[in-house]
């Protein structure tokens, strides 16, 4: 782990052979308070021959990094993001900008009244199909009213802008407009329009001017967003059976460009997040460091969840979860399989915790001792202590395994309480998210030329560098004993069976802690006898299921474009009450 200390100043240049990115990983109990901390500043950490370091800061749950844009150049902050594929940042005109953080007196009344008609539009189209939920009422007012202007601008001005640095265009001599519209919409109901174009772009130095980016100025989002996520995920490109009203088209985003300048040999990266509460991590551009990860570095395929929705091939980072178990780390001791039911699951850098189906969490809860709150719309439990900490919880991704202790699972819920919050959340999707408390005990390697995952348990001894070129394949790296693409969103979660017959040789590790668990050719480890059940999936619809779908995805600080995934009807409600009070 590298101390800030050992941060200082240089300039970074495209051209070697991979590029590392060092990011400082902060805290805070919201967005809004990590974004009053002090301001995000980039340091190169160390130069050498083939490689570059550019420092990050974490704010609460994300990565950001610092751009400077234009000429002269302005320096805007945007969130590093693997769950989207575009650059935009906030044009300075943004209605949503704060007066005292900006100057929106050229913002148009026309376009003011646009925008009021956009937020109608939406109202009007999901009224219908939430009004039976909603138990207040939902009479959209006259839009002729000739106070909504003032009062709507009015509500807008709710950011500020100065936190992250907004970009105007006119103000910089070298802004090339496309003349062709940027929208995007995520999950957590933030959005971004604005306009595509180009212009001089450094990172911290390192040029990537031939990136084409968008100045949204319109968004209701705090922050802009450097996605580094696959091509079929950028919001030009709609699946080649969907209708659009342009071409629809991908283009080459910030890892591609990185390609096809020369600074690396392969659309590829590493991500290593550190154990949960570090203060550094890094993203390594076209290159795996082997210093990172105990064992063997498995590689499984990245499946296709949307193919039904005319997208050829992924676009997002979804793998197949073959099962999940607990486990002590005596070898000795019995271990538990919850499922081995298929399922996808999304490795989700911008998510702190992890969200699977609600039986799914319905069956860990059982096993670990934890309740649903419904004031928390969480399921609370025991703080582990150190003389129990001796559970792991265990992911197979199909005959290699991921495991991490069972507290570092827990969220506190109060600093001065035993109760702890359990680190997955319920969500009425038939899919798995894998936020950061997994992926801290992961190093994962997304190989975007080849479709695939590489990933092994992560190593925080705190090793030397051990870096290889990604060029054709990821280098050392095996395909997994149970390579496999299938899965299904439709089969109910069937509890039992066994993830822990392994094969000869073969071992779960744990995070820090070394090898608990071998075994010899098809012997399973103190498997404990289970009886399979099924849990039905119509009780996801149950009033108590639809109160923790809706807490958990209203909770959720994650940008997701939506893409075949339902917000629930509460959810909608209540976003529905809060567009009505600004109109």
């Amino acid at each position: 782990m590298v101390s800030a200390d050992s941060l200082a100043s240089s300039s970074l240049t495209a051209g070697d052979n991979y590029v590392k990115i060092s990011f400082q990983k902060k805290y805070g109990d919201s967005f809004e308070d990590a974004s009053n901390n002090k301001k995000t500043e980039a340091h190169l950490m160390k130069r050498g021959d083939d490689y570059e370091v550019v420092g990050l800061n974490n704010k609460e749950n994300f990565y950001s990094v610092d751009l400077h844009i234009g000429t002269p150049s302005q320096k805007i902050t945007v969130l590093v993001d693997t769950g989207s594929s575009d650059l935009w940042v906030t044009g300075s005109n943004n209605p949503y900008c704060s007066t005292e953080s900006g100057d929106t007196s050229d913002y148009s009344v026309e376009q003011k009244d646009s925008l009021e008609s956009v937020i109608q539009s939406m109202v009007q189209s999901v009224v219908q199909s939430v009004v039976t939920e909603i138990s207040y009422d939902t009479t959209v007012p006259d839009t002729d009213a000739t106070a909504t202007q003032d009062s709507t601008s009015s509500a807008l001005q709710t950011i500020d802008c100065t936190e992250y640095g907004t970009f105007d265009s006119s103000n910089s001599s070298t802004f090339q407009s496309n003349k062709t519209d940027f929208s995007i919409t995520y999950g957590d109901l933030t959005f971004a329009s604005g306009t595509w174009g180009r212009d001089q772009l450094n990172l911290n130095n390192l040029n990537v001017t031939g990136l084409s980016f968008a100045v949204a100025n319109e968004t209701n989002s705090t922050v802009g967003v450097l996605g580094i996520g696959l091509p079929g995920l950028e919001s030009t490109y709609s699946g080649a059976t969907l209708s659009s009203a342009q071409e629809s088209y991908t283009y080459n985003n910030f890892p591609m460009v990185l390609k096809n300048s020369g600074a690396i040999k392969s659309t590829a990266y590493s991500l290593f997040l550190n154990e949960t509460n570090a203060k550094h991590g890094s993203i390594l551009f076209g290159a795996v460091d082997h210093g990172k990860y105990s064992g063997d570095l498995y590689t499984i395929p990245i499946i296709n969840t949307l193919q039904h929705q005319g997208y050829k091939d992924p676009i997002q980072f979804q793998v197949t979860l073959q099962g999940i178990g607990l486990a002590k780390e005596d070898t000795n001791a019995e271990s538990t399989t919850l499922t081995t039911t298929k399922v996808p699951a999304l490795l989700d850098s911008g998510t702190t915790i992890s969200y699977m189906p609600v039986e799914l969490v319905e069956m860990f809860a059982d096993k670990v001792g934890a309740s649903y709150s419904s004031e928390t719309g969480y399921y609370l439990m025991d703080c582990i202590t150190d003389t129990d900490n001796d559970i792991n919880v265990v992911f197979d991704f199909g005959g290699f395994y991921i495991s991490g202790n069972l507290s570092s699972y827990q969220l506190s819920a109060d600093s001065s309480s035993d109760i702890c919050i359990l680190g997955f959340a319920p969500q009425s999707d038939s899919t798995v998210i894998l936020g950061d408390n997994f992926l801290s005990h992961a190093y994962v390697v997304y190989d975007l030329d080849n479709m695939e995952i590489s990933m092994a348990q992560v190593d925080l001894s705190g090793r030397d560098e051990n870096i290889d070129i990604i060029e054709d394949s990821v280098p050392s790296a095996v395909k997994a004993p149970s390579y496999s693409n299938t899965w299904s969103m439709d089969e109910s979660i069937v509890s039992g069976g066994n993830i822990f017959t392994i094969t000869s040789g073969s071992s779960i590790h744990s995070s820090g802690s070394g090898t608990y668990s071998t075994a010899s050719t098809s012997s399973s480890k103190g498997q404990k006898d289970q009886t399979s059940t099924t849990y039905s999936k119509s009780g996801v619809g149950s009033a108590a299921s639809s109160t923790v779908a809706s807490s958990s995805t209203s909770n959720s600080s994650t940008k997701k474009e939506n893409f075949g995934y339902s917000l629930n009807t509460p959810f909608f409600a209540k976003f529905i009450t809060a567009v009505l009070s600004y109109i």
